[in-house]
């Protein structure tokens, strides 16, 4: 015997629903949106825009490293403001060491401070490297000094000639750098004096030409620069020598030796020209107008 067939019904007579019929009408109830095309989206579309209408990749670039150097400044400033509100370090002197040429004015506008600024909020390497900047200056170093104090170290070029126009100083170094001084720093009366156009150019060369004969440069006071091409030396003893163009080194040491053999650059003669290799010109102090005498070989010894 068969056992009945059931019909599952619910309580109410209903024939009751298969969990996968559930499953199908809550799908079918939250259908989903087709998706936009991904060039279609709003924020990519604005974005390619504002791209387009900058120009492009530079444009972008351009834009976006000025928004950021703005952004920095204006941090920098509020920052700078705060610091200079709430600090209790705020700068009230600037010492400087070693300054001999370098004028007050260009140290405080590299330091670029004023009275009142916070110590602590001022950048000591970026000021350093500004101060090193400046053509005269060799080294530097910044401190801070507690609890108001900015205290400079300089360590300037060696001044090794001068030139003089008035009450204005132009001091040279030995690479040829030159600096306009208000005042002449210590020892200047020792430095070499020069003149002629172009002379700082080259100073160095002179100097390397005086080296070959110490004897002769320390007898040197000043030295022009003629025609762009040589140089005339100037002696303590106010005796005038001039040097050729081309191979002075051995010019002057053939001074050196003249002198050495017959006491030359001690006698009575004023100008004592060189440059001629085979001539010897000289001139006795005080016969500007008379024609200088000339002497070649053995003849020039027996004349001196």
């Amino acid at each position: 015997m068969k056992a009945p067939t059931r019909n599952p019904t619910s309580s109410g007579g209903v024939p009751r629903k298969r969990d996968y019929d559930r499953r199908r009408k809550r799908k079918r109830a939250t259908p989903r949106k087709p998706s936009r095309p991904i060039w279609r989206r709003p924020v990519l579309l604005g974005l390619v825009v504002l791209l387009l209408g900058l120009g492009g990749s530079g444009g972008w670039v351009a834009w976006r490293q000025g928004w950021v150097a703005e952004a920095q400044a204006h941090v920098a400033e509020v920052t700078h403001h705060v610091l200079r509100a709430i600090t209790p370090f705020k700068l009230a002197d600037v010492t400087v060491e070693g300054r001999d040429y370098v004028t007050r004015e260009a140290i405080l506008a590299a330091l670029n401070v004023k009275a009142g600024d916070s110590l602590l909020g001022i950048d000591l390497e970026a000021a350093r490297h500004r101060l090193e900047a400046i053509d005269w200056v060799a080294s530097a170093t910044v401190e801070r000094r507690l609890p108001d104090t900015l205290y400079v170290t300089l360590k300037e070029r060696r001044a090794v000639a001068i030139w003089q126009n008035g009450n204005e100083y132009t001091l040279i170094d030995q690479n040829g750098r030159t600096v306009r001084a208000s005042r002449l720093p210590p020892g200047a009366d020792r430095l070499l004096l020069l003149g002629g156009t172009g002379a700082p150019e080259h100073v160095g060369d002179l100097l390397l030409l005086l080296a070959y004969e110490p004897q002769i440069a320390k007898q040197v006071r000043s030295a022009v620069w003629v025609g762009q091409r040589r140089w005339n030396l100037i002696l303590k003893n106010e005796v005038e020598v001039k040097l050729p163009e081309e191979d002075a080194v051995a010019a002057l040491q053939r001074l050196a030796k003249l002198d050495q053999d017959y006491r030359l650059l001690s006698r009575e003669f004023g100008v004592i020209d060189l440059r001629l290799p085979d001539k010897l010109y000289l001139r006795k102090r005080g016969s500007a107008d008379d024609p200088p005498a000339a002497a070649t070989g053995k003849q020039a010894q027996s004349k001196v």
